[in-house]
């Protein structure tokens, strides 16, 4: 039904976000939210059934596409930064390889060496940010006590 709606939510994503790039003026803001929600719903719904495939191209589409989107709600900042910064970002929570997602990313869209501080930055808050959110939920199943079990009637 998300493909049916958003038809540049299909597939990996890869050719669709060239085209979210070149239309973004075109598309507007709310439809660019709007694939960033559907391509995460379709991602979640797959990879919580079982669908053979992996994070990476699916995150690259959501991270490119909400970084459009963030060029287009705040347009003193510039796309290329805001592209690049929430591509990495995405990955960088999903995968725990933050270094690996900063140099892939720079390679991707072959930024140069100044341009990649700020990916390292939103990777790195990215990274900390999932987690820290997993500690944190850890911590409190480790803190809240069992649930008391029903007493047995004896007969």
């Amino acid at each position: 039904m998300i493909g049916v709606a958003l038809p540049l939510t299909m597939f990996t994503g890869s050719d669709q976000l060239a085209t979210v790039l070149a239309q973004a003026s075109t598309l507007g803001a709310g439809l660019i939210l709007a694939m960033v929600v559907g391509k995460t719903l379709a991602f979640a719904a797959s990879s919580a059934s079982g669908f053979v495939g992996g994070p990476i191209f699916p995150s690259l589409f959501i991270g490119g596409t909400a970084g459009v989107a963030v060029n287009l709600l705040i347009p003193g900042i510039p796309l290329g930064l805001a592209f690049t910064c929430m591509m990495a970002a995405v990955l960088g929570a999903l995968v725990s390889a933050p270094f690996t997602m900063v140099l892939m990313t720079a390679l991707l869209t072959q930024v140069g060496a100044l341009q990649t501080a700020p990916i390292l930055l939103a990777v790195i808050t990215a990274f900390l940010t999932m987690e820290g959110s997993k500690f944190l939920v850890n911590l409190k199943k480790r803190a809240s006590p069992p649930a008391p079990a029903a007493p047995e009637h004896q007969a």
